[in-house]
């Protein structure tokens, strides 16, 4: 279910997407609008959440088969202990980077409540889909978006 179909959440879909810069796994800082011109998968996840362990592999398959048709994923923890955070992201291995945030503006500047939280934004940078929660078979929906955003 999107953000934008649970009516009394907040949501930033058809807004443009709030900027960061966060340390990532490699410990070189990268910013979001960086990647303008190209379509973005951000998830927003948490050691904690089972569902962000299961949504991981998944994200990782989508950015190895579509990162050469433009399309950047970035994972963001939102744990509080950075230390664990970064264990368990070594840990999964993926292939996109994974980015630290040890601060509060994220998660209030994207309205985060509940992990995961997955983000696309367009070439323009404006947020066009956000979904709470994950499933297995979520990721159908995801690529039917980000092959939509990468045909624009």
């Amino acid at each position: 279910m999107s953000a934008a179909a649970l009516g009394a959440v907040p949501s930033i879909v058809g807004k443009p997407a709030p900027d960061f810069v966060l340390r990532g796994l490699d410990g070189r800082n990268l910013r979001l609008s960086e990647f303008r011109g190209q379509v973005v998968l951000v998830n927003f996840w948490a050691r904690s959440d089972g569902n962000s362990r299961q949504q991981m592999p998944a994200l990782d398959r989508i950015n190895i088969t579509y990162q050469r048709a433009g399309l950047v994923v970035i994972g963001v923890s939102v744990d509080d202990d950075l230390r664990r955070a970064k264990e368990f992201a070594s840990a999964m291995s993926v292939s996109y980077p994974i980015l630290f945030d040890t601060g509060s503006d994220i998660g209030k500047n994207y309205f985060l409540q509940k992990m995961p939280m997955t983000i696309l934004v367009d070439r323009s940078g404006l947020v066009r889909y956000a979904a709470v929660g994950y499933k297995r078979g979520d990721e159908n929906v995801y690529l039917d978006q980000i092959r939509e955003l990468l045909r624009e």
